[in-house]
């Protein structure tokens, strides 16, 4: 009985090693397995390359057109005149009685142009000239020390009323056109300062313009004055040379005035440009300025002909802000390449 069990535990204890075995043996293939595939990939298969479809290339191009061309030296300013006087009061605010002129008037020195509202200022001068009349007796008759200083105080009053009253005045300084006046209603505040009217003379008016460069410009040329587009002729009277030599203060500005006709004194205080032609080309060659290209000291264009696009030196000629004369290298009718 003994001897039956034991081999029949033999027979158990091979099988499990056979099992143990054969699942060791498992393991190591799927190991190896895994391990060729980690170091050996398959290879891919390589993608044909990308077939790129070449398309028409367009271009924007600017015909060179025959024209001409003009280069100007301008300078812009304001239409002022030689005597420009601005009114105001400057003493204290006040409540306006009236305005006693109109753009357009003409005035003598010392015409009244507006005044104050006083009240019963004129009424409290009055009684204070008797208060100073009555003092001044008391004082005649008794000499005290006492009616002295009344008097003063009384004069002092007296003055101050007077004051204010002349300061409610506001008259001409000198004679002249009203080129502006101010309006406003009666009983409105007016500040101290604040301009009511501007005295001119109208037969002394010319264009002052500030400029960058003092040579631009020479005493004695003549030039053209635009304002609101209408042209009139006019000469330059002072540059900022004549201004450095005469040791004015302003020494930036040109002054030209008028030849013949003047414009009327509303044009006072409004934009004025002065300018004269320094060059001119007729039947010129002309494109825009911006398509002239420089390399290494020479100019070129991108010119645009039987479907291809070149680079071609070009002279150019004259220039202004915008165009540019093509002397040679382009003909009328060209392309250029914009972009």
């Amino acid at each position: 009985m003994r001897k039956s069990l034991c081999s029949k535990e033999r027979k158990v204890k091979m099988k499990k090693t056979v099992l143990r075995a054969a699942a060791i043996a498992v393991v190591l293939a799927m190991a190896g397995s895994a391990s060729g595939c980690y170091f050996f990939p398959e290879e891919e298969k390589l993608l044909d390359p990308p077939v790129l479809k070449v398309e028409d290339v367009t271009y924007s191009t600017y015909k060179a057109v025959k024209k001409t061309i003009i280069n100007k030296a301008s300078a812009t300013g304001y239409c002022v005149s030689e005597l420009q006087q601005d009114c105001s009061f400057t003493e204290r605010d006040g409540i306006l009685k009236t305005i006693y002129v109109r753009a357009g008037d003409t005035v003598k020195k010392g015409d009244l142009i507006a005044e104050y509202n006083t009240g019963d200022l004129e009424y409290e001068i009055r009684t204070q000239e008797l208060k100073v009349q009555q003092a001044q007796n008391t004082y005649g008759s008794s000499g005290a020390e006492n009616d002295r200083l009344q008097l003063e105080i009384e004069k002092n009053t007296l003055a101050q009323l007077q004051n204010e009253y002349d300061t409610s005045k506001l008259y001409a300084p000198c004679d002249g056109l009203v080129s502006f006046a101010e309006r406003m209603n009666a009983g409105s505040k007016v500040q101290a300062y604040k301009v009511i009217a501007t005295i001119i003379d109208p037969d002394k008016i010319y264009v002052k313009a500030a400029v960058n460069d003092d040579k631009k410009f020479k005493k004695g040329q003549e030039v053209t004055i635009t304002i609101d587009e209408q042209e009139y002729k006019g000469t330059i009277v002072k540059t900022p040379v004549e201004a450095k030599e005469q040791g004015d203060e302003d020494t930036s500005s040109i002054y030209a005035e008028f030849k013949g006709s003047l414009p009327g004194f509303s044009k006072v205080g409004t934009v004025a440009d002065i300018s004269y032609i320094k060059e001119q080309a007729e039947n010129a060659i002309v494109i825009p300025k911006y398509l002239v290209k420089t390399l290494s000291g020479k100019n070129y264009v991108q010119v645009y002909k039987d479907g291809v696009k070149k680079e071609t030196d070009v002279e150019t000629g004259i220039s202004n802000a915008t165009e540019i004369q093509i002397v040679s290298g382009l003909s009328e009718g060209d392309e250029v390449v914009v972009k």
